[in-house]
């Protein structure tokens, strides 16, 4: 399915193909350095990590029926069809009608040129009228200025923030309905 399409991008469903590019995002280290979570340093703990996102791509993205995913991939491609980023959407809670999003730009070309902006804003118009949600949330560093600027931009409202491990600061800020 197609979310959005304009002159420069086209939002659409996940595929298996996309499995590649959604994995190196992951374990990019400049794309992910505002995220505490420890990356593979050596090949084996690459190898591990590699199997196992894959075989939760698998169960919980690509076989898992669409009424019952609680995490969706919004993939972005730039106009010549290539997979630029995403927006994810995840944890989602239908009796709280509430889930958390991300986005990432994975390549790094398309930077600074307003694209998440877009994709975000397109993904939460497809959120708040097509899904049974009322609230949309986030979950970043405090040092994440981009996303928190980005998210601010949105009309994201900081609503909390939390420790993780005493050295890490969550900032969390939410859009409702």
């Amino acid at each position: 399915m197609i979310y959005y399409k304009d002159s420069e991008i086209v939002i659409r469903d996940v595929e298996n193909k996309d499995v590649v590019n959604l994995f190196s995002w992951s374990i990019d280290q400049e794309i992910n350095k505002h995220d505490p979570k420890p990356l593979p340093k050596d090949t084996k703990s690459l190898m591990k990590e590699c199997e196992n996102y894959c075989r939760r791509f698998e169960d919980e993205i690509i076989t898992s029926p669409i009424e019952k995913r609680k995490y969706k991939y919004f993939l972005i491609e730039d106009a010549e069809g290539n997979s630029i980023g995403f927006v994810n959407f995840f944890s989602i809670d239908k009796e709280k009608k509430q889930g958390e999003m991300g986005v990432i730009i994975g390549d790094k070309r398309y930077w600074q040129r307003g694209l998440g902006y877009t994709s975000v804003k397109a993904v939460i118009d497809y959120i708040f009228n097509h899904m049974d949600i009322e609230r949309i949330y986030i979950e970043t560093g405090e040092n994440n200025i981009p996303a928190i600027n980005l998210f601010n931009k949105l009309h994201f409202e900081k609503c909390g923030e939390y420790l993780e491990d005493e050295d890490f600061k969550f900032i969390v800020m939410e859009k409702k309905r």
